[in-house]
């Protein structure tokens, strides 16, 4: 089987213009088995904030059955979603997970704490990353750790290590797989981070990943992934995730 993205968005998502058919085929080109997609599903309306938004998931599960019987015995999409999450609708965001039969939940985190250094910023925001993976539970994979570094700066994330210790080991004990997100890559200091949370995550015990370029149009899917790929094999792993019918799957690297 191949490597699949298990992070992408189509123009399903407020913030994409890509035709999610446009993936489907390059995924058929690829020789690929499985097409996952994974539109944004925040729950909350702030118009001022282009990552919160509502969301008609009718409409996502309309199209992505369209794309699954119009190219059967091609490939076999799947029926991912990406929960943008919010402790102020937490309990909402649980019952909305549990009401569609996605294939594949990934939780995330889009959110921008505040403080007066990217440190301090980015600690406020792995402590909500922490919140979410610890009291959420109706989901399958942890997305990009390091997300709020692409809009305030980079960190050494070894300064870091305690709270992305105790992210991890929320992960690793509730069986939760972590999202190698290669969105920025191969921009040296976002591998230099996937480098880091890949070591730590592995000292930890961590076994399962998922890889995902969280694409937002076509030029990127997949991007990055001949340089993680073998990063990831470095650290004795042999094995990415994905997700059918919300039971783990293992794709061999």
């Amino acid at each position: 089987m191949r490597i699949m993205d298990c992070h992408l968005h189509s123009d399903m998502s407020l913030d994409s213009r890509e035709d999610m058919e446009n993936y489907i085929k390059q995924a058929i080109a690829d020789g690929d088995e499985y097409f996952l997609t994974t539109e944004h599903a925040n729950i909350i309306d702030d118009k001022d904030d282009p990552f919160c938004h509502m969301v008609d998931i009718d409409i996502i599960k309309a199209k992505t059955d369209a794309m699954r019987e119009k190219y059967a015995g091609k490939i076999e999409v799947l029926f991912g979603i990406e929960i943008g999450w919010f402790a102020s609708v937490h309990d909402f965001e649980i019952e909305f997970s549990k009401r569609y039969p996605f294939d594949m939940i990934i939780l995330a985190l889009h959110g921008r704490p505040d403080g007066d250094t990217v440190d301090a910023r980015y600690d406020n925001y792995l402590r909500q990353c922490c919140q979410a993976a610890a009291t959420f539970g109706n989901y399958d994979i942890f997305a990009h750790v390091d997300y709020v570094l692409r809009y305030i700066g980079h960190t050494e994330l070894s300064k870091h290590k305690d709270r992305l210790t105790e992210l991890f080991n929320i992960l690793i004990s509730n069986n939760k797989a972590l999202e190698i997100n290669t969105k920025q890559v191969p921009d040296p200091q976002a591998v230099e981070r996937i480098d880091y949370i890949l070591s730590l995550y592995t000292q930890l015990g961590g076994r399962k990943l998922t890889i995902g370029s969280d694409a937002h149009s076509m030029p990127v899917y997949k991007n990055g992934f001949d340089i993680i790929i073998p990063l990831i094999k470095k650290y004795g792993i042999n094995h990415l995730y994905f997700y059918k019918e919300r039971k783990e799957c293992k794709i061999a690297i």
